[in-house]
């Protein structure tokens, strides 16, 4: 179940929830899973984010026991507190509890984009992304050297589908690996059938940062 908490340093407020696996040890060392939510999550806080958000913990298998991590967005986009973001990660991660080798980043339409450039400008923070409907800075590309992957709608006419393609391809010609994932079925809305996809989080959860 989703715990509320407050992040804040300066003037800056991120609320976010946090979701600790079914016999959480404090001793123990667990991988992380953040989830970035796009623009309909917006203003919306953190008991919104809980209850809509596609990142529940009755949609993964038993076997992936991540602590979840879902910030709400409380301005027009997570790029306006972009350095913020990454220092909420690095706080993340300094837990006593956490794996720093395994923290992995997720997002949709909005935060697909905000997991893009936290993959381009933080790219040694990272060990695995499922980054859905989202688009990045395609010449910087070759930064990301995680696994990646990448999910669109083929029917998408709010982010086109082009923007995950370019992505994939520029990670993968400089030496990356990025898994383009097109469902030639959906339109923006891919990130349901991902985020209830057992598969997803196995893969997720099989990933290791060197």
């Amino acid at each position: 179940m989703f715990q509320k908490d407050v992040y804040l340093k300066n003037d800056f407020t991120l609320n976010y929830n946090i979701d600790f696996p079914e016999g959480f040890d404090p001793q123990g060392s667990y991988p992380v899973l953040f989830y970035f939510h796009g623009m309909g999550g917006v203003c919306q806080g953190p008991d919104f984010i809980a209850e809509r958000g596609p990142l529940q913990r009755s949609r993964m298998p038993e076997d992936t026991p991540f602590i979840l991590v879902v910030p709400a967005c409380d301005d027009y986009t997570w790029m306006g507190h972009f350095s913020y973001v990454v220092d909420f990660i690095k706080e993340i991660a300094s837990l006593p509890y956490v794996d720093d080798k395994r923290l992995c980043i997720s997002g949709s339409s909005m935060g697909g984009y905000t997991c893009w450039m936290l993959s381009v400008m933080e790219p040694s923070l990272f060990a695995g992304a499922v980054i859905c409907c989202g688009g990045g800075l395609y010449w910087a590309a070759g930064r990301i050297k995680f696994p990646v992957r990448a999910v669109h709608g083929l029917l998408d006419p709010v982010v086109l589908p082009r923007e995950s393609e370019i992505m994939a391809n520029n990670i993968n010609l400089t030496g990356g690996h990025c898994e383009l994932i097109l469902h030639e079925d959906l339109s923006h809305d891919v990130w349901t059938r991902t985020f209830t996809d057992h598969e997803t989080y196995r893969w997720l959860y099989s990933q290791r940062r060197d």
